[in-house]
């Protein structure tokens, strides 16, 4: 069995929420944002120690950049050992080609895919994300221009966008914010 590190992380910006990395000797496997904090006490607490760990720390001080607004490409290796569909990392590869401050639709990664007409598909790929933030599936909308949903909860698909720069209230964005080139219905 292959030796896995993971850690907690309290970001302010969560707004009490927290995410948990974890990684193999290999890379970083899974981040996952939940909007409450777990069990765990304390502020940053460390899971386990084994030979993931010096990718863990790299992880972590580049996502601490990101979660205190920095603009910033992450670099460290990730771990698909296992995970995915060819189809699932493909939608998984062009979430990743989003630029911070920018969005997509769903039917606009089918057709990034090369499937224009598996939106669905798409969405679905969108919802098993391993690794949201480093996989940006927070910018991706519906089609009607509404937030639509988030793996994680609509609440911290918001803190994740308001964190990039974007206005959002409820589930439309503000007028005149950057979102205003969407079709409001």
């Amino acid at each position: 069995m292959q030796e896995l590190a993971s850690v907690i992380l309290r970001p302010d910006c969560l707004a009490g929420g927290e995410l948990r990395v974890t990684a193999s000797p290999k890379g970083v496997r899974r981040v996952e944002l939940f909007e409450t904090a777990l069990a765990s006490p304390g502020g940053s607490s460390r899971r386990t120690e084994n030979s993931a760990c010096a990718i863990l720390e790299r992880a972590c001080a580049e996502l601490g950049r990101y979660f205190s607004g920095e603009k910033i490409a992450f670099r460290f290796p990730l771990d698909f050992d296992g995970s995915g569909t060819p189809f699932q990392l493909r939608v998984w590869k062009a979430l990743f080609e989003i630029p911070r401050g920018e969005f997509r639709t769903y039917g606009e990664l089918a057709a990034r895919v090369g499937s224009p007409r598996a939106a669905r598909a798409v969405g679905q790929a969108v919802g098993q994300n391993p690794l949201p933030v480093i996989f940006p599936c927070h910018r991706v909308i519906s089609g009607d221009g509404r937030l639509g949903g988030f793996s994680c909860g609509v609440r911290l698909k918001v803190l994740l966008l308001e964190l990039e720069g974007q206005a959002v209230a409820g589930s439309l964005p503000l007028p005149g914010s950057r979102w205003s080139a969407l079709r409001m219905s």
